[in-house]
């Protein structure tokens, strides 16, 4: 029966991606979306597409770096940057076993456990989640939200506040600030377990400084997450006010981060389009020929194709430098088990 149930936690979000794809494919048909694809202009989407990738790559492995190095091991820039691009490929088709794969990397590599590697990614992934709810929070100050005519404005700004009081509580808990405050322990056995758990090592050293502090080191990420679409669409030949890119991309990133498809898929699609079309000019819109929902459509699926063309290949790049045996699963801690601790959000970020 588990097995069973195994298969389908790995079928169910491809199933669920595949509805919303045959869905925004019956309302938005093929050959106008192509047509639309058509329009694209190709040296500049290469560029930036290429520039984009390397330059996410290369701040998202020094970050990592960094953060490795203070919370467990030193490591070599060179080495990381390896291994997250070789993990590429499998990051397409499940996160979870990326960062697994890239966990078994660092204990055969530098000796650090392999929970302890995965609680640093899921650090990371809090860390990046909360810098997208604060831009959404920061967008919503200069527009209001709705998606078919349902306002989003207070869903933000209370998604926010309970992630910053859970934020602060966390910290709290894990700093042990109510002993500090009440001058004596509270430690009960099963919580005391659960600080011991290898996964958990980061949050018990991390200080609030430090939450602050890598999100400093994250900020170049989300700078350009923010940036990319509003990039992307240009390169159609299609403007959009930069305040209604900072106020729903984050939202669509949200949304994307969830596990209910792979990597976002569909989702992010679909919510660019009712997030992003209203707010579309350019010449090709104004015209008639394309609408604003296909040419939206037609842009998230060229910039997810391209960034999934880029993943594969530098993957394929890099595995020919890393031995794959790097990788692979150790006898002390099966597949299974490190892709249920790793983080299964954060995928398409």
């Amino acid at each position: 029966m588990m097995k069973y149930l195994s298969k389908f936690k790995h079928i169910a979000p491809w199933c669920i991606a595949t509805g919303i794809f045959v869905w925004l494919f019956h309302v938005y048909p093929p050959a106008r979306v192509w047509e639309a694809v058509t329009m694209v202009n190709v040296p500049a989407f290469v560029a930036f597409a290429i520039a984009y990738f390397v330059l996410l790559l290369i701040c998202d492995s020094w970050s990592m770096t960094k953060v490795i190095g203070e919370f467990s091991h030193p490591v070599k820039f060179s080495d990381v940057l390896a291994a997250r691009g070789a993990t590429y490929p499998v990051m397409v088709l499940n996160y979870p076993a990326s960062q697994a794969a890239f966990a078994y990397y660092l204990k055969r590599r530098y000796g650090i456990p392999i929970f302890q590697a995965l609680g640093i990614f899921f650090f990371i992934v809090v860390i990046d989640l909360l810098w997208i709810i604060s831009l959404a929070l920061a967008g919503s100050v200069f527009q209001d939200y709705s998606i078919a005519g349902i306002s989003l404005d207070r869903t933000v700004q209370t998604v926010a506040i309970a992630a910053y009081s859970s934020l602060v509580l966390w910290i709290a808990f894990w700093r042990r600030w109510p002993e500090k405050l009440l001058g004596r322990p509270l430690r009960p056995r099963f919580i005391e377990r659960l600080r011991g758990r290898s996964i958990f090592h980061i949050f018990e050293r991390a200080r609030a400084a430090d939450y602050l502090r890598v999100a400093l080191m994250r900020t170049p990420i989300h700078v350009m997450i923010v940036f990319s679409m509003y990039l992307v669409l240009h390169t159609f030949n299609a403007d959009i006010p930069f305040t209604k890119i900072l106020g729903n991309i984050p939202i669509v990133f949200f949304v994307g981060t969830l596990p209910i498809t792979p990597g976002g898929l569909g989702t992010t699609n679909a919510m660019m389009v009712e997030m992003l079309s209203p707010y579309l000019t350019g010449q090709l819109v104004e015209s008639g020929r394309i609408s604003a929902k296909e040419l939206v459509f037609a842009a998230t699926l060229l910039w997810m194709f391209a960034n999934y063309v880029l993943k594969v290949a530098v993957g394929t790049v890099f595995l020919k430098r890393v031995s794959s045996e790097l990788f692979r699963p150790t006898p002390e801690v099966p597949e299974e088990l490190a892709e249920q601790d790793a983080a299964h959000v954060g995928g398409n970020l």
